[in-house]
């Protein structure tokens, strides 16, 4: 899966564009400066790439030029085709960013400058895509006190919801929001083995090849702390990968009914 934004810029100067062509040929060159992505160079998931070319007419016919396509991947989805009647000169910008879902090895980007006698020309921008980016576990602490849901919107960046545990239910219950796939992993130590991208993406695969889908998780006690070792995997709205590590829970008894708190960690 990839997402590909495009921004096209006219190119009002090329006094220091050169590109060995054939005579004739119009002339096309990926934008080498900084901040542009270039032929070869290794980029990382979830990262917006910057890329570019510059066309122009052939010195030696001077053709105007007639359309420029660019195509990443071979792929249709990600082709744009420029018209370029009436231009003797042309700037092309634009960005992709490769989902972290998807595991490529590499990606090629092609543009492909023709002119009105039907010359044409060639670049292309090579890219290694690292898959390999370390997974950061970022702590949590989620909190229900009494009817008072505290932490509701930091639980459903992740997908969840703690719909209650009051006087009378003796276990917290944690559902998935509407449209959200969750999975309940009893050992939790499989947290600690999911640290690059890849893996996690994979081990999400294995779940929805094989896993099965729960409606709530209900182990942890809403009268009595504890430690806990149980991982949720969530698939939210969106289609992004959550893991949610529960490692311990404390309560106290109020009026209002119990102030509890869920400790852990997310990758």
């Amino acid at each position: 899966m990839k997402k590909l934004a495009l921004a096209l810029v006219c190119f009002a100067s090329l006094a220091f564009f050169a590109s060995c062509v054939k005579e004739g040929q119009p002339t096309i060159q990926v934008i080498n400066e900084a901040g542009y992505a270039q032929d070869g160079a290794t980029i990382n998931v979830d990262e917006e790439v910057i890329f570019g070319f510059v066309v122009a007419s052939s010195p030696v016919t001077n053709k105007e030029l007639s359309t420029l396509i660019v195509k990443i991947d071979d792929d249709p989805e990600f082709t744009d085709t420029i018209n370029l009647t009436g231009k003797t000169e042309y700037r092309y910008e634009g960005s992709i960013t490769y989902v972290s879902k998807e595991i490529i090895d590499n990606s090629i980007i092609t543009a492909i400058v023709t002119d009105a006698a039907g010359q044409s020309a060639t670049a292309s921008i090579k890219l290694n895509i690292n898959e390999e980016q370390q997974l950061l576990a970022s702590t949590f602490d989620w909190s229900r006190r009494g009817l008072t849901l505290e932490s509701a919107e930091e639980m459903k960046k992740v997908g969840l919801d703690w719909p209650g545990n009051y006087r009378d239910e003796v276990f917290v219950t944690i559902k998935p929001l509407a449209n959200c796939t969750m999975y309940i992993i009893e050992d939790g130590n499989e947290f600690n083995n999911i640290n690059t991208l890849s893996q996690k993406n994979n081990f999400f695969s294995n779940l929805i090849e094989n896993g099965t889908a729960a409606a709530q998780y209900k182990e942890i006690s809403a009268y009595h702390e504890g430690s806990y070792n149980t991982m949720l995997a969530v698939i939210d709205a969106q289609g992004d990968y959550h893991l949610v590590h529960f490692n311990r829970a404390t309560t106290e008894l109020i009026s209002a009914g119990a102030l509890i708190h869920l400790f852990g960690e997310l990758k």
